[in-house]
C-alpha cells in the first residue's frame, strides 16, 4: 500500500518573488524564459505523486502552484492523481513510490519526498529546479502543436530537432491533462488539482540522429478513456523527451525504493484556453519610495500571465524624468540592469507587460532615490585677483574651495592662454591659495579653475575674466598737431579749428 508521509522539508534557499509567467494560449507552446544562465539550460519537469486523500499533499500541491505562478523558473509539472486515475497510478509505480507526496524531477534526478508546509516544500523544490536546470544535456529541443476539434478529441503533434552531432535516443512522453480538475479532484485543503494527468498521447521510444529531426501525430479521443467531458479553454498538453541513459533513482532518498531513472533532456507544454491580458506588474524591488539605493542595483519586478499558456514579454521605462523613456523593449525576464547610477538621484520606472496575443497590462510609475555621495565633490573654487592689466607683467591670483568632507582641496588652472598650472596643492578647505602669472599679448583672458579633493572628486569648473587692452593711435592725430600749430599763427581762426579738431578726435 501507499504510503501518506508527514514529513517536513526543510527549506534550503530564500529567493526573492519576482515572475515572468511562460506559458501560452490558443494554439501556442510554452516556452518560459530560462533563468540560470547555462549553455544548455532545459524545462524542468516535475512529476507529482498524490492522491485525494492524502493530508500532506495540500501542501507539496500549493508549493508547485506557487512556484509555477511566479513564472521565475523554466518549469512545468503535472500532478498523479492515483487514487482517480490508473493511468497515474501506473506512473506512480513505475517510480517504485514510497509515499505521497512525492515530487520526481526531471524523471528521478531530485526526488523530493513528503511536505510540512507549503513555504518550506517551495524552498526544497526550488532547490531541486534550480540542481536539474544547472545540469548539463544535451542540445534538443522538444514542440508540440495541439488542435483541438472539440467533443473532447485534439490533433497533437509532437517533433524533436537534435541539434547534436550525435544521435540522441530516448523516450518521447506526450501528457494530456486539464488545467485544473473539473472532475472533482480536490487536495484535503479543498483545492483542485492543476494540470492533473489524464492520459498519454504519446509513450514511445525514438532514436533521432545528429542533426536531424523527429515528428508525430495523433489523434487523441478523451471519450476512450472516460474523460469525455473536457473542454477546450482547460486543457494543457506537456510533453517531456527523456534520455534512453539508465541512472540508479530512489524514491525514498538515499537508498531506499529503488527505480529506473531516465533523466528529461527537454520538455514544453501546449495549453487550449481563452486568452486574458498579463498580470499588473508588481512587487518592484526597489520598492515604490526606497531611498538610499545602491548604484548597481538592478530592477526586479513580478509579472505573469493568468493563463497557464502564456508567453509573457516586458517593456522597461527606466530614467531621471516622471515619465520615463523605453530602454528595453520585449525582454522575457523580469530583471533589468541599469549600469551604475549616480549619486543623490531620483529614478522613475514602469514596466508594461504583453502577452503573444497582443495584449498588454502597463504597471505604475515606481521611483526611488539612490544613496547619498560618500565623498561629495569640493563646491567651485572662487577666484579673486586682478581683473585688469598690462603684458608682460606678473599677477597674483587667490583661489579657495570648500569640500563638504573638510578634505585638503588641490586646484587645476587654464590661464586661457594655452598654459597650465596642474593642481597645485593641496590646500585646506575653504582656505586661500594662491599662483601668479602673466599675458604676453593684449586680449581678454579667462582665467578656469576647478577644484579636486584628496579622494579625486572634482568640482565644477569657476570663471575669472582678465583684460589687457590695447592702446590704439587714433588714425587722424597728425592732422590735429598740425591744426594746433595753425591756432598759434591764426588765433582769430581758434574757434572754426577747434571744431574741426573736436571731429576728428570722436
Amino acid at each position: 500500500m501507499k504510503k501518506i508521509i508527514p514529513i517536513l522539508i526543510i527549506g534550503m534557499f530564500i529567493i526573492s518573488s519576482f515572475g515572468a509567467v511562460a506559458i501560452n494560449n490558443d494554439n501556442t507552446k510554452i516556452k518560459s524564459h530560462k533563468i540560470i544562465e547555462n549553455e544548455r539550460a532545459h524545462t524542468v519537469f516535475g512529476e507529482f505523486g498524490t492522491a485525494t486523500t492524502c493530508g500532506y499533499c495540500q501542501y507539496a500541491h500549493g508549493a508547485l502552484k506557487e512556484i509555477y505562478a511566479d513564472g521565475i523558473y523554466d518549469f512545468l509539472y503535472i500532478s498523479l492523481v492515483d487514487n482517480k486515475n490508473p493511468a497515474a497510478a501506473g506512473r506512480n509505480d513505475e517510480y517504485n513510490l514510497y509515499g505521497f507526496p512525492t515530487i520526481w524531477f526531471d524523471g528521478g534526478y531530485k526526488v523530493n519526498v513528503g511536505a510540512g508546509s507549503v513555504a518550506a516544500a517551495k524552498a526544497a523544490y526550488i532547490n531541486s529546479i534550480n540542481q536539474c536546470n544547472a545540469r548539463a544535456v544535451p542540445d534538443i529541443d522538444i514542440t508540440l502543436d495541439v488542435e483541438w476539434l472539440g467533443s473532447a478529441q485534439m490533433n497533437i503533434d509532437v517533433s524533436l530537432d537534435n541539434y547534436e552531432t550525435i544521435a540522441w535516443d530516448g523516450n518521447i512522453r506526450v501528457y494530456v491533462c486539464e488545467i485544473v480538475s473539473s472532475m472533482g479532484w480536490y487536495d484535503t485543503g479543498g483545492h483542485p488539482y492543476t494540470f492533473p494527468f489524464l492520459n498519454y498521447a504519446f509513450n514511445e521510444d525514438i532514436n533521432v540522429a545528429g542533426g536531424g529531426s523527429w515528428s508525430d501525430s495523433t489523434l487523441w479521443d478523451g471519450n476512450t478513456y472516460g474523460y469525455g467531458s473536457i473542454a477546450y479553454g482547460n486543457i494543457m498538453v506537456i510533453a517531456a523527451a527523456f534520455n534512453s541513459e539508465w541512472h540508479q533513482g530512489y524514491s525514498y532518498p538515499p537508498a531506499s525504493y529503488p527505480f529506473d531513472a531516465y533523466y528529461v533532456d527537454d520538455a514544453t507544454g501546449f495549453a487550449l484556453e481563452d486568452n486574458v491580458p498579463p498580470n499588473n506588474p508588481s512587487d518592484p524591488d526597489p520598492y515604490d519610495g526606497e531611498t538610499g539605493v545602491d548604484l548597481e542595483a538592478n530592477l526586479f519586478w513580478t509579472g505573469g500571465d493568468p493563463n497557464p499558456g502564456d508567453d509573457v514579454t516586458y517593456d522597461v521605462y527606466f530614467g531621471t524624468t516622471s515619465t520615463p523613456p523605453l530602454v528595453s523593449s520585449g525582454q522575457s525576464s523580469n530583471t533589468y540592469e541599469p549600469g551604475t547610477m549616480d549619486y543623490e538621484t531620483n529614478y522613475y520606472w514602469k514596466i508594461v507587460a504583453w502577452d503573444n496575443s497582443g495584449e498588454s497590462t502597463e504597471g505604475s510609475i515606481w521611483e526611488f532615490t539612490t544613496l547619498l555621495d560618500p565623498n561629495p565633490a569640493p563646491l567651485p573654487p572662487d577666484i579673486d585677483g586682478p581683473a585688469n592689466g598690462e603684458p608682460n607683467k606678473v599677477y597674483v591670483y587667490k583661489f579657495s574651495a570648500v569640500d563638504p568632507n573638510g578634505d585638503d582641496v588641490f586646484f587645476y588652472i587654464d590661464w586661457g592662454d594655452d598654459t597650465y598650472e596642474e593642481w597645485i596643492g593641496p590646500f585646506d578647505s575653504g582656505v586661500e591659495g594662491s599662483a601668479t602669472h602673466s599675458w604676453d599679448e593684449e586680449a581678454v583672458y579667462v582665467i578656469k579653475v576647478k577644484a579636486k579633493d584628496t579622494h579625486g572628486a572634482e568640482s565644477e569648473w569657476s570663471t575669472f575674466k582678465v583684460s589687457l587692452p590695447v592702446n590704439h593711435v587714433k588714425p587722424f592725430s597728425f592732422i590735429s598737431e598740425f591744426l594746433t600749430r595753425l591756432i598759434y599763427k591764426f588765433p582769430t581762426l581758434e574757434h572754426i579749428i577747434s571744431s574741426i579738431q573736436l571731429i576728428l578726435n570722436t
